[in-house]
């Protein structure tokens, strides 16, 4: 099974959420992908974990556990399915008429948004996920401390 940061529990405390809230069908899939680009963006820190592989250092596990909350709902709120392994999107326009009604689009906000869920989707870390590990310490770029 692979190594997962965060549980539903987490998800909702994150989101603010109480206890009975509902939660999305795929949260532990969701959860999984979380957890895998958070494992995947700090795989050159260097930290301490126990048997199952998790950080032993509470600050540092706080860190994993919202970083993967934080990527879980950037991709639910994206309508990001990891069980679909990518994006796809409807063709935008610029402009539309329908019945007489006009409507406008702007392609290049579009345009970044399909480009976001892309890069969520192949597994790249969320912004918000990102600079939680990063103000926490935990990124390639360090620094990095020992003791």
């Amino acid at each position: 099974m692979p190594l997962v940061y965060a549980t539903a529990d987490d998800w909702r405390t994150y989101n603010g959420l109480d206890e009975g809230a509902p939660i999305p069908a795929n949260l532990a899939m969701l959860l999984q992908a979380g957890s895998l680009a958070v494992r995947t963006y700090t795989s050159v820190t260097v930290y301490h974990v126990d048997d199952a592989g998790k950080p032993t250092d509470p600050f540092i596990l706080q860190a994993f556990k919202d970083a993967t909350c934080a990527h879980a709902t950037a991709m639910d709120a994206l309508g990001i399915d990891p069980a679909k392994g990518g994006v796809v999107e409807q063709n935008t326009y610029s402009s539309k008429s329908i019945s007489g009604a006009s409507f406008t689009f702007n392609t290049a906000e579009q345009t970044d948004i399909v480009e976001l869920k892309q890069r969520i989707a192949a597994g790249v870390l969320a912004p918000t996920a990102r600079a939680i590990l990063d103000a926490a310490g935990l990124n390639a770029a360090g620094p990095w401390r020992a003791g």
